[in-house]
């Protein structure tokens, strides 16, 4: 069995387990801090796997899976193109039918149970709306940098990291691709349980996976111009800490439609690695996206 296929069944197998017995016994509200916890220890599973198979395989952990902390410019668009993706999102979700700008956060108030939307209306009052906004991006790049990383450098490890390596002969797109299905048919226990996708929770498995097919390509090629899977761990947890923004200042639309997740996000994120292909081909010349992940990653 080749080491990409062990570890896409190892850390599927592992998760789905984990994920199943946390169900079991008694994880349904994806509000609670009870789920926050878990979520955030899901995310350290990828890596767990792919470590585990270093060590059956005799090799040294972290190794041989672009971990370098050597900087360069690309650290720097690592945590910048989250804030581009998600206000360029927020731009295509207002274009959407039924869907208006909200400075009062009504549309994300409606989406929280009464007792949590009404404390979170509280915390939303204490600040103007402007101040407010600029705290939330500050928090976002902070969180970026630094606890969000952390805890996302345990699914890069795993996808972008290891995963990533082994499928060393393949070009950037169709490794992009394996790796983008597997990562969002990982997530489909949290999906159902209401994780991003809350109306919508069957049909939002497939958009998830969607998501993260389209999300894959332009992470990959950080990691590739980086040759360090910790720009990945960057934008994913930049992502993170800003891409509720959109949900924050729109009202109308569902789950479906809006935010990063949303088809207003899937629109956002086809123009967005366009700009990497264009930049790739025309800037650069590099032609990074024809050729393999090998010729670049060694």
């Amino acid at each position: 069995m080749k080491k990409s296929t062990q570890f896409i069944v190892l850390t599927c197998a592992v998760s789905w387990l984990v994920a199943g017995i946390a169900i079991l016994l008694g994880m349904r509200d994806i509000h609670g801090l009870v789920y926050a916890g878990f979520a955030t220890a899901y995310m350290l599973l990828p890596a767990v796997c792919a470590i585990i198979l270093q060590v059956i395989h005799k090799e040294k952990p972290f190794r041989n899976s672009n971990v370098s902390f050597r900087l360069n410019w690309w650290f720097l668009i690592a945590g910048i193109v989250p804030f581009i993706y998600s206000f360029v999102t927020l731009g295509i979700n207002l274009l959407f039918p039924n869907v208006s700008f909200s400075i009062t956060y009504e549309g994300f108030l409606s989406i929280l149970p009464a007792e949590q939307a009404e404390l979170a209306k509280q915390q939303l009052s204490q600040f103007p709306p402007v101040i407010f906004l600029l705290i939330q991006l500050v928090q976002a790049l902070i969180a970026g940098y630094t606890i969000n990383a952390i805890f996302a450098f345990g699914e890069e490890f795993g996808w972008r990291g290891y995963l990533l390596k082994t499928l060393h002969n393949k070009k950037l797109l169709h490794a992009s691709l394996i790796i983008g299905t597997v990562w969002g048919l990982w997530h489909f226990p949290l999906i159902l349980l209401g994780h991003n996708y809350p109306q919508h929770s069957i049909a939002g498995v497939g958009m998830m996976i969607i998501w993260c097919v389209l999300l894959s390509p332009v992470m990959v090629y950080l990691v590739i111009k980086s040759k360090s899977v910790i720009t990945a761990a960057i934008f994913h947890g930049t992502l993170n800490a800003i891409g509720g923004i959109v949900i924050l200042y729109i009202a109308g639309g569902n789950d479906l439609t809006n935010g990063v997740t949303g088809i207003s996000g899937f629109i956002a994120l086809m123009l967005i690695n366009f700009s990497f292909i264009l930049y790739d081909k025309y800037i650069t010349k590099e032609n990074i996206f024809t050729k393999t992940i090998g010729e670049y990653l060694k």
